[in-house]
């Protein structure tokens, strides 16, 4: 019989475990650049911790030609790497998702998940940086002197990294793993080029920062280098024969072992009204969509998170004197655009790139999600409606981010669908729609969608979240379920 784990009073002890962390230098390059391929590999013949992996690296922003002013600023950090594939001797595990970084902030944007304030770089910077204290005057781009150690650390990992289980993984059981990050293309910056962008240390009137859509269709001005790359990982050592003898027995008496992950499926069109995806998997858990305006894809400047202070939030004190020099330190003047104590958190700035803003086609706009021609929900839902779809959506243990609904429809729309059970995924569940039989076919279906009222057609990201398994036999034998 066992007991509530809240009416137990026993400990288990497991002797001569040991933990020590790693340096993983990069196979092909120190430094990158946007499309770059980044690979290194993980240790073999140990324990490790898939979780603590962590690539370390400098990034500095330059305009187009290597150092024009461009006004460019840096995303969240792990928003550089769009694709991360795990290979295991060779054999391709994990393809990793297009559009990882999207995906990353369609998390962000929906759930509680927490980018590193020190070394995450998870707000855009205007005036003055917040990594070391710099002042970026004018158009300056965001840049840091090199030879100082690294500043920023990649960690968001979808896909086997991030979700294999267990997270400690016995390399000494499977061929030699290795890891590859693509890098993103240099439109997910920022640049305010062609603007008056204020200073910390002298701001003349609204400091030009964001400018709506004012650069629809430029090129990009913004270019971007990680310098110094190197990775990071813990490994655990356990002088104790009990786990060798459970991993024994368990092989014994199956023949294998078995360990699910996530995979995720990528699909991107301009959304007319109908978009179409198709997925062959042993358990597709959840749907996954987001809305970009098309030009998406064109640098452009910041776009602001409603309800947040928008330009002109600062002021040089000096400036309150008619014709006095505006210099000395700069004070806070700005309202929130919600209300004077700044509900919801916007007594403060925040910004994100157009690359990564996600905003519904019209705010009277009906989905409805097709699949196989079963409809999910039963009705053609408001946004409001697939709002709290999402949230009774989410994958367990992950509280939903605090929101207003003008925040949802403007910044953060992102819907998703779940098609498993509740938590499934933390209790080594496989309970999500098999549809290799079938081979689904996906459609995302709207109603009242125009382009009118200054909102394009939208550019639709929809990822496939699906459970596959990797089966390890002997011999380091391996073999891909999806």
């Amino acid at each position: 019989m066992s007991l509530n784990p809240n009416l137990t009073y026993f400990v288990e002890r497991l002797q001569g475990v040991s933990t020590n962390t790693f340096r993983l230098e990069t196979q092909n390059r120190t430094n990158a650049v946007q499309n770059d391929i980044v690979s290194f590999d993980l240790p073999s013949n140990a324990i490790l911790n898939l979780r603590s992996l962590k690539v370390w690296c400098n990034a500095n922003c330059t305009g187009a030609g290597g150092g024009a002013a461009a006004g460019a600023r840096l995303p969240p950090i792990d928003d550089l790497v769009e694709r991360v594939e795990v290979s295991v001797g060779g054999i391709i595990l994990s393809q990793g998702t297009n559009f990882q970084n999207v995906l990353n902030e369609a998390f962000q944007a929906t759930q509680v998940q927490h980018t590193d304030s020190a070394v995450g770089h998870p707000e855009y910077v205007r005036a003055r940086s917040y990594v070391d204290g710099s002042v970026l005057a004018g158009t300056a781009n965001e840049a840091y002197a090199a030879g100082a150690s690294p500043r920023f650390c990649i960690q968001k990992f979808h896909g086997f990294l991030a979700s294999a289980d267990p997270k400690l993984l016995d390399t000494s059981l499977i061929p030699d793993i290795r890891v590859r990050l693509y890098m993103a293309s240099d439109n997910v910056l920022t640049t305010s080029v062609g603007t008056a962008m204020g200073s910390a240390a002298a701001i003349v009137g609204p400091p030009a920062f964001e400018a709506g859509f004012a650069r629809a269709g430029g090129a990009a001005d913004g270019r971007y280098q990680l310098t110094d790359l190197h990775a990071t990982i813990e490994a655990i050592g356990l002088a104790s024969s009990e786990y060798d003898q459970m991993l024994s027995a368990q092989m014994s008496a199956q023949g294998f072992l078995e360990i699910p992950y996530k995979g995720y499926t990528a699909f991107q069109e301009t959304h007319t009204g109908a978009t179409r995806f198709t997925v062959s998997t042993q358990s597709l858990d959840r749907v996954w969509v987001t809305w970009r305006q098309t030009l998406f894809n064109n640098q452009q400047p910041p776009v602001i998170v409603n309800g947040y202070k928008t330009e002109g939030a600062y002021i040089n004190g000096a400036h309150l004197a008619a014709g006095a020099a505006v210099t000395g330190t700069s004070i806070d003047l700005g309202l929130p655009q919600y209300d004077v104590g700044g509900v919801l958190g916007t007594n403060s700035e925040k910004y994100k790139s157009q690359y990564f803003n996600f905003a519904a086609p019209q705010l009277n706009t009906t989905m409805q999600l097709q699949l196989n021609g079963a409809y999910m929900p039963q009705f053609q839902a408001t946004m409001g409606d697939v709002y709290g779809i999402t949230r009774n959506s989410l994958p367990g243990g992950r509280d939903a981010k605090d929101m207003s609904l003008d925040q949802y429809l403007n910044n953060y729309c992102v819907q998703c669908f779940r098609l498993n059970l509740p938590d499934s995924e933390y209790s080594r569940s496989i309970s999500g729609l098999d549809t290799r039989a079938v081979n689904l076919q996906g459609i995302v279906n709207t109603q009242n969608f125009a382009a009118v009222g200054g909102r394009d057609n939208r550019a639709i990201n929809i990822w496939t979240e699906q459970t596959e398994v990797l089966r390890v036999g002997a011999g380091r034998a391996i073999e891909v379920i999806s």
